[in-house]
């Protein structure tokens, strides 16, 4: 998957770039709050059946709540198309991630899904994110219940367009 777009620079001509992959990786309850929320969560991600740990592997960084999204956008938009930044779903960085989603900078989510219903707790998506498309590109269900689906944008990321005095 390579993301790659044109944009005009203030001084006028066209450049080509390609830009890091930033990805999602949600694991969420059917209620849409993070796995880490409910204690049933335990027995779900002790094993690494599901490939989340291989997923981490892959990024060439993981992001976390203190990541500014100024510094991720340019950092992203300078890199190789064959790096992946992720940034894992907890209740710590909710808010983070809806910045990203608003900002929008996030290019994949891989949304796993526990067969549980955490009650209560804090959800990931928040009011308020702007609309945006996804496409499914991958699909797989555990005969244990959990499900990964896999989303990429359907319209590439633009360039964030910083101005500095």
């Amino acid at each position: 998957m390579i993301c790659t777009l044109s944009f005009f620079m203030v001084f006028g001509y066209n450049r080509t770039t390609t830009m890091a992959k930033v990805r999602l990786l949600a694991v969420l309850t059917i209620d849409g709050c993070p796995a880490e929320t409910t204690m049933l969560s335990g027995s779900w991600l002790d094993s690494d059946k599901y490939g989340i740990g291989a997923l981490k592997e892959e990024a060439v960084s993981v992001l976390d709540e203190n990541m500014s999204l100024i510094s991720l956008s340019n950092r992203t938009e300078h890199a190789g198309d064959s790096l992946i930044y992720i940034i894992e779903a907890t209740a710590s960085t909710a808010g983070i991630i809806n910045g990203m989603m608003r900002m929008r900078l996030v290019d994949e989510i891989v949304l796993y899904q526990l067969p549980v219903i955490a009650g209560n707790g804090r959800k990931l998506f928040h009011s308020s994110l702007p609309e945006s498309e996804w496409i499914c590109t991958e699909n797989k269900r555990w005969k244990d219940g959990m499900i990964r689906i896999t989303y990429k944008r359907k319209t590439p990321r633009k360039s964030v367009v910083v101005f500095k005095n």
